[in-house]
């Protein structure tokens, strides 16, 4: 499946019921975790190295007009797209914070339509902060800018910060010189701002079918996140935080 899985936590729920029903294998394409920048980031985090992760915040500055939405025919629509910026543009960028930091445990957010308010009735701003079991995320995103540009995120750890514009992965020591890790270069299909995982990610399905296992980006791995998008909207038009560990 692309993103979004659901739009709602009752379409999640019955994706869950289906799928429990069933013996076919279920994916899901956040492809940018497939990206060797994002691969080479979890790997020195998950090394020991960079020591305790302290807190991390995360960027995506896009461009989108008026005709991207109205000659789309189910964009801008909250029935049929479920929201803006988020949904659509900054999912994959939120993705990646539960990727690196873990399962989010609260979000507190907010969002606004800066430039298209007479166009669409969803957001193209949203800004969220994010508990990931103690450690917190600043996250922002906008279609609002004047380009589209690489998102930018950054953790910073008692050791060292880690800054990831992909393709590129800047290492920030705490009493040394920055350096640039050296990472792997793919083309992508698409635009380059959408990151480079694609291949990867849908040759990853495959495989899983072919070698009879899970593929790893399952309903199981991708609820957290799920939970955390939906958890977002939730809190943004309720003004209050989420809790988003199902009880």
């Amino acid at each position: 499946m692309e993103k979004p899985p659901a739009i709602s936590f009752d379409q999640l729920e019955e994706l869950k019921k289906a799928a429990a029903k069933s013996d076919a294998q279920l994916g899901f394409c956040y492809q940018n975790r497939y990206n060797a920048s994002i691969r080479a980031a979890k790997d020195l985090i998950d090394s020991g190295k960079a020591g305790k992760v302290l807190g991390a915040r995360a960027f995506v500055t896009w461009c989108r007009g008026a005709a991207y939405y109205t000659e789309s025919g189910w964009r801008g629509s909250l029935k049929t797209e479920g929201g803006g910026v988020l949904i659509n543009q900054s999912v994959h960028t939120q993705d990646l914070l539960c990727f690196l930091l873990g399962d989010p445990t609260t979000v507190d957010a907010t969002m606004t339509n800066h430039h298209l308010k007479d166009v669409i009735e969803v957001e193209d701003t949203l800004e969220s902060y994010i508990d990931f079991n103690g450690v917190h995320a600043s996250f922002y995103a906008t279609t609002s800018y004047c380009a589209d540009v690489a998102p930018l995120i950054e953790i910073a750890c008692e050791n060292m910060t880690i800054r990831v514009e992909d393709p590129h992965v800047t290492v920030y020591p705490k009493d040394a010189a920055p350096y640039q890790l050296s990472v792997e270069t793919l083309a992508p299909i698409g635009k380059s701002y959408w990151g480079t995982g694609h291949t990867a990610c849908i040759s990853d399905f495959y495989q899983s079918l072919r070698d009879n296992r899970r593929f790893r980006l399952n309903l199981e791995t991708m609820e957290p996140s799920i939970r955390l998008m939906l958890g977002t909207y939730e809190s943004a038009r309720s003004g209050h935080s989420v809790t988003l560990i199902e009880q």
